[in-house]
C-alpha cells in the first residue's frame, strides 16, 4: 500500500462525505472570513456609520445595537472607503485537516457585485472547482462531479459572493440583532444574529475591545444536509488599509480544520473568463 493509498485510508477515516462537503461549500467562510470573507473579508458597513447609535456608547449594563456593532466592525478594520477601493481580491492559503494528514492549498478569487471561483487542489483530493457567475452557482470536483446548485445551497453561496457584503449590510440583510454577551477564549464579545435577504441567518461574535469578528457560527446547507460551522479568525493584518484574518480555525461536525491565509491581493488584473463556468457547468445549464 503506497503512501498515497494510506493517507486517502486515513481521510476516509477521519473526514465523512457530509463533513468533505461542507469543507468545499464554505470555504468563503473560513477565508472571508475566512474567513468569511471566512475571512470575513468583507467588512460591514452601514449608512451614516458616525450617527449618534454608532458614537454613543450604549447605558451601563444595556446591549449596543446590531447596527451599532457592526458599525465599529467596519471602523476597526478600515472603514467604508478603503472597502470601497478594492474592486476584486485573490486570497491564496492553505487548509490542515487535523488527524487526517491532509493539507490542501486554497485560491479564492472573488470580485464585485457577486462572482466567485474557488479552486482546490491536493494529492488526496485532486482539483475541485467551484463558482458564482451571473446567478449561477456551481461545483466540479471528484467528490461530486458536475453541479449546478439550487435551493438553500444556491442560496448560500450566492449571500457568501456579495463583495465585502458587510460593508453595505443593509443592502443585504434583513436584520442584525444583538441578542446577548458570550465569552470566546477567555474575552467578552457581543452575539449578532444576522439574517439575509436570501440564505441562511449567521451568528456572529464581536470582540467587545477590538470590535473584531472572532467566532462565526452558521448552519452550512449542503448536498448531504444542514452542517453545523464554527469559525475563529484570527491573525488580523492589514492589506489595502483593511484588516483581515490570514488565520481561522473551524470545526466542522466536531472535526478540526486550520486555515492560514499566504497571500492577499487586491485590485488584481484578472482574465477576462476567470468567473466564466467550465464547459462541464455550461453544459449542464443548457439542458
Amino acid at each position: 500500500m503506497n503512501e498515497r493509498t494510506n493517507v486517502m485510508a486515513r481521510w476516509n477515516e477521519t473526514v465523512s462525505r457530509p463533513a468533505w462537503s461542507a469543507c468545499v461549500s464554505r470555504r468563503e467562510r473560513v477565508l472571508k472570513p475566512v474567513v468569511l470573507g471566512l475571512t470575513l473579508a468583507g467588512a460591514m458597513v452601514i449608512a451614516g456609520a458616525t450617527s449618534p447609535a454608532f458614537a454613543q456608547a450604549p447605558a451601563a449594563g444595556a446591549l449596543p445595537t446590531g447596527d451599532a456593532v457592526i458599525a465599529r466592525y467596519v471602523e476597526a478594520t478600515g472603514g467604508v472607503a478603503a472597502y470601497d477601493a478594492i474592486r476584486n481580491r485573490v486570497i491564496r492559503a492553505k487548509m490542515e485537516i487535523l488527524g487526517a494528514n491532509a493539507v490542501l492549498g486554497l485560491t479564492v478569487y472573488s470580485a464585485r457585485p457577486n462572482s466567485t471561483y474557488t479552486l482546490v487542489e491536493s494529492e488526496v483530493t485532486g482539483r475541485i472547482e467551484s463558482g458564482v457567475s451571473d446567478g449561477v452557482v456551481w461545483e466540479n470536483s471528484a467528490v461530486r462531479g458536475a453541479v449546478v446548485k439550487t435551493g438553500a445551497e444556491r442560496d448560500d453561496a450566492l449571500r457568501d459572493a456579495i463583495f465585502d457584503r458587510m460593508a453595505h449590510w443593509k443592502d443585504h440583510l434583513k436584520s442584525a440583532e444583538c441578542t446577548g454577551t458570550a465569552d470566546v477564549n477567555g474575552k467578552p464579545a457581543y452575539r449578532v444574529v444576522a439574517t439575509p435577504k436570501a440564505g441562511s441567518a449567521q451568528t456572529l461574535h464581536f470582540d467587545k475591545e477590538s470590535g473584531l469578528v472572532v467566532r462565526t457560527e452558521a448552519t452550512v446547507n449542503t448536498a448531504a444536509g444542514p452542517v453545523t460551522v464554527v469559525a475563529e479568525p484570527g491573525d488580523f493584518r492589514r492589506v489595502d488599509g483593511v484588516l483581515m484574518a490570514f488565520a481561522s480555525r473551524m470545526d466542522v461536525m466536531g472535526q478540526q480544520r486550520v486555515v492560514t491565509v499566504e497571500k492577499v491581493e487586491h485590485n488584481v488584473d484578472l482574465r477576462a473568463d476567470r468567473f466564466t463556468p467550465p464547459a462541464e457547468i455550461k453544459a449542464l445549464i443548457k439542458k
